[in-house]
């Protein structure tokens, strides 16, 4: 091999060490709020916030969040964040994300609801991090935790006001 290639190989190297070495530390993601935000007979949707914590020296671009919610050790929903955001250097931000859950999961969450005052949670999923060529990356995020029954939550425990209330008919079919 001739000395050129060698340094062109040589300088090649360090060059992505040194990118590798750039890489953005993950930000710190914690669910601080969960409510239902509308219910069909086939499914109903949430709305999460989540804190992230920017830990770098500096700003990290925020491509999108996408991640699984379970509660008391159900799957309940699924979905991901709709717009790219910024959190600067060693501060918080916050992303509201849109999730989708089906009846028959709530269903089965409820079943498992006896005079909670407090729900189980966890969350699966990743974060995407912008960044030039090789420095972005997808991260793999999980977090456990608790979340007070409050607010759109009590609809969830059994006895409370149901998650689709029932309104009469305003004109029956008459009988044949």
């Amino acid at each position: 091999m001739s000395l050129i290639r060698k340094l062109i190989l040589i300088l090649l190297a360090i060059s992505l060490a040194a990118c590798a070495g750039m890489r953005p530390e993950p930000p710190e993601v914690q669910l601080s709020g969960l409510e239902i935000t509308d219910v069909s007979l086939s499914h109903a949707n949430f709305l999460a916030t989540l804190k992230l914590y920017n830990p770098n020296s500096t700003g990290l671009d925020i491509e999108g969040i996408k991640f699984t919610l379970f509660l008391n050790d159900v799957r309940v929903a699924r979905g991901q964040s709709a717009k790219a955001f910024s959190i600067p250097a060693e501060e918080s931000g916050q992303a509201a994300v849109r999730l989708s859950s089906s009846f028959l999961d709530l269903f089965q969450l409820t079943r498992s609801l006896q005079n909670q005052q407090e729900l189980s949670f966890r969350i699966a999923g990743e974060v995407k991090i912008g960044g030039i060529g090789l420095l972005g990356a997808t991260i793999p995020i999980e977090r456990e935790g608790t979340l007070p029954v409050s607010g759109s939550l009590n609809q969830l425990l059994p006895g409370n006001q149901p998650l689709l209330p029932m309104a009469p008919l305003e004109n029956p079919l008459p009988r044949q």
